[in-house]
């Protein structure tokens, strides 16, 4: 994979983030022309080929939110990745996110699976690596629910309480309150 760095800034040394993907491209620009795909496999358009982000993301052995080496092999830049990942349009940290999900659960995935090779070991790490499975310690517990789990929930209350009340008013009805 080599990537030309100068291609991922526009004229003025901003970083590109929309313009690198071919999904979210305007027409046809031939001042900067995408470079990568959000699919999960490369792409080749009119015989040009466009490098999955994805794809890439997924080679790195790193932890979700921690991409430091990803970021500098490919953006040759921690800056660009973050704005790239926190300060763009949902269609871009959506997939971002949804990535680093799947990058988590195949790291449990792998964790788990060593601690069932470990488990069949006689010994203590081996008891330790058994029981834990057997306890579905991996599994998370639930306790209270959290601050933004709460705001969410009620936001969507909100939501469907208004969407009823348009559709009963739409239809001539009205709601009685009986306080």
């Amino acid at each position: 994979m080599k990537i030309n760095y100068a291609s991922l800034k526009d004229e003025m040394g901003r970083y590109r983030t929309q313009s690198l993907f071919w999904e979210l491209r305007y027409g046809v620009d031939a001042k900067y022309p995408p470079i990568f795909t959000l699919k999960a496999e490369d792409i080749e358009r009119d015989g040009v080929k466009y490098l999955s982000l994805k794809k890439l993301y997924m080679a790195y052995d790193h932890v979700p939110g921690l991409e430091y080496e990803f970021a500098m092999d490919v953006f040759n830049s921690w800056d660009h990745w973050q704005k790239l990942q926190g300060d763009t349009i949902p269609a871009i940290k959506d997939e971002i996110k949804a990535w680093r999900e799947e990058l988590d659960i195949r790291i449990k995935a792998k964790a788990i699976k060593a601690l069932m090779t470990s488990s069949l070991d006689n010994d203590a790490k081996g008891v330790n690596a058994a029981k834990y499975l057997v306890e579905k310690g991996y599994l998370t517990k639930r306790g209270r629910p959290s601050k933004e789990e709460l705001e969410r929930e009620k936001k969507q209350i909100l939501g469907m309480n208004k969407d009823v009340a348009s559709d009963l008013e739409r239809i001539g009805l009205k709601v009685v309150n009986n306080a």
